[in-house]
């Protein structure tokens, strides 16, 4: 929860590059309740387990969809609605699922070790019709690296071959409008082939568009209007345009090169 009522402008920007989260979680009947004790506390000990396929079974019977080659190592998954794992996609060491009613990772995406992933249970269920709210959608072959924290219960959507990098960046999908004393969610997207730098802020209701690279540090705040350029300062303004193997890469990884 953040005490800082996000701008006026932010509350319905979604940028128009950036992929729709309402299409990317229809695959699934929408929950209107998260899971009972029973089915909550077999998730959160199957999540403890060493990653394999008799692991991934389990979460499929227990009303997931884990792909048999998604690699779920030891973690917290704590009152999720419903996990969605494609082929090759892996939820890192020590990572904390909380709240989450969705959470959905592409082809080959992953997810990092110690990351906070959550959402405040409350929005989804007083709007189980809308697919965003308490969503976290993740492209294809897109990462979040470590120790960010991720708040989804107004909808966060990253899209294919994105990197959320470094770590300790924020991203805050809801907040408190100090004009009628009311929590309010507002979705946040991002779009294919983004970088976003270490300790950056991503602020409530804010949408950044295709092959955007987004210097560390930076408060993200409404709706990026340029698609391929350098965003940087707080808040975040462009300041020229980019380009790189990085923008148009076909595979998820980023080599890494001893020099």
């Amino acid at each position: 929860m953040t005490s800082v009522a996000p701008r006026a402008a932010a509350a319905t920007s979604v940028a128009s590059t950036a992929p729709d989260p309402a299409k990317r979680v229809v695959a699934a009947p929408l929950l209107t309740r998260y899971p009972g004790p029973l089915r909550c506390a077999l998730t959160v000990l199957t999540g403890l387990l060493p990653a394999g396929r008799p692991k991934n079974l389990v979460l499929r019977l227990l009303g997931h969809d884990v792909h048999p080659t998604a690699v779920v190592r030891p973690c917290v998954l704590f009152r999720v609605g419903r996990v969605v794992l494609g082929p090759g996609a892996s939820l890192g060491y020590g990572t904390v699922v909380r709240g989450v009613r969705r959470l959905e990772l592409g082809r080959h995406a992953l997810v990092g070790q110690w990351n906070w992933l959550t959402a405040c249970p409350a929005f989804p269920l007083a709007a189980p019709d809308d697919a965003r709210r308490g969503a976290l959608v993740i492209g294809d072959h897109t990462a979040i690296t470590s120790r960010h924290y991720v708040d989804a219960s107004g909808g966060v959507t990253l899209g294919a071959f994105t990197t959320l990098a470094g770590a300790r960046s924020t991203v805050i999908s809801h907040g408190i409008d100090v004009t009628t004393n009311v929590q309010t969610p507002y979705p946040i997207s991002v779009g294919d082939h983004c970088l976003i730098g270490s300790n950056t802020s991503l602020v409530p209701g804010c949408s950044i568009p295709d092959r955007c690279l987004v210097a560390m540090g930076s408060v993200v705040v409404g709706r990026l209007e340029s698609p391929g350029h350098l965003y940087a300062g707080s808040p975040a303004s462009a300041r020229r345009p980019v380009c790189g193997e990085y923008f148009v890469r076909t595979e998820g990884a980023v080599r890494a090169i001893a020099t």
